[in-house]
C-alpha cells in the first residue's frame, strides 16, 4: 500500500473512532439528563403525594374507593422516597 493509501485509511479510521467516542458521550449526557428529570418530577410530586397522604391517615377513607385511593397514595408515597 502506497503512503496516500495509508494516509486515508489512517484518516478514516481516526474520523471513526472520534464519530463513536462523540456518540457514547452524547448517549451517556442524555441518559444522565433524563435520569435528573426524572428525580426532579419525582421531588415535586412529593408535596402533593405527602400533603394527600397525611390527610387520608389523620381521616381514613369510609368507602372501598376511598380506600383504594388512600392505599395508592401511600404506595406512591414510598415509592417516590418522599418522607
Amino acid at each position: 500500500m502506497t503512503w496516500r493509501g495509508w494516509h486515508v485509511l489512517l484518516v478514516v479510521l481516526l474520523t471513526a473512532v472520534v464519530t463513536f467516542t462523540l456518540a457514547l458521550v452524547s448517549a451517556s449526557r442524555s441518559a444522565a439528563l433524563s435520569e435528573r428529570a426524572r428525580d426532579e418530577s419525582e421531588r415535586r410530586w412529593c408535596g402533593v403525594v405527602v400533603a394527600l397522604d397525611d390527610a387520608y391517615r389523620e381521616s381514613q377513607p369510609q368507602t372501598p374507593a376511598g380506600r383504594r385511593i388512600a392505599d395508592s397514595i401511600a404506595q406512591l408515597r414510598t415509592e417516590f422516597g418522599c418522607p
